[in-house]
């Protein structure tokens, strides 16, 4: 069963249970799915209108998102929560911080579990080890593999945290 189908079957059972906030998250994310579904649509229909210009293109509507682009779109969502949340902090609105991050908690569960920071830093040590990044001015060099390899699976923030400390750490 992929994500889409899981929160098809999961805003039934909210809605049968009067879980209002389940159910307007749940509503969110599968448009915000059927969004990103748009938009691969469009980009095949504008691949293949561009290649020939002349002809008539058919349009297939039904063209499936892979589970890694649903995750994908998920990460953004939860991002966009955990942004507004903390920018409700930084007006002085827990209440409204609270119930995003209620919303950033419930779409969590569709994510596969993130690496902490403390399982990150054996790994991120390992990569730069294997890149041969010396210090800080390394950045650069080990950013883009960190972030290929452990995308889905670790925020950017944290292993741009994680690898400026081993970074700034070595000698």
């Amino acid at each position: 069963m992929n994500i889409q189908e899981q929160l098809q079957n999961d805003l039934k059972s909210a809605m049968r249970g009067g879980d209002r906030l389940r159910v307007e998250v749940i509503r969110m994310t599968l448009a915000a799915l059927k969004n990103a579904q748009m938009t691969l649509v469009k980009s095949n229909y504008d691949a293949l209108a561009g290649q020939d210009a002349t002809a008539e293109v058919a349009l297939d509507r039904d063209i499936a998102l892979t589970d890694a682009m649903m995750q994908e779109t998920l990460s953004k969502e939860v991002k966009r929560r955990r942004e507004a949340a903390e920018l409700y902090r930084k007006g002085h609105r827990a209440d409204l911080a609270q119930r995003e991050d209620d919303e950033a908690a419930i779409l969590e569960a569709y994510l596969p579990r993130q690496l902490t920071l403390d399982e990150l830093r054996p790994l991120v040590a390992a990569v730069i080890a294997e890149l041969g990044a010396g210090g800080p001015g390394d950045m650069n060099k080990v950013m883009p593999v960190l972030v290929q390899r452990f995308k889905g699976r670790a925020d950017g923030r944290l292993l741009n945290q994680a690898a400026r400390e081993l970074l700034t750490a070595s000698p």
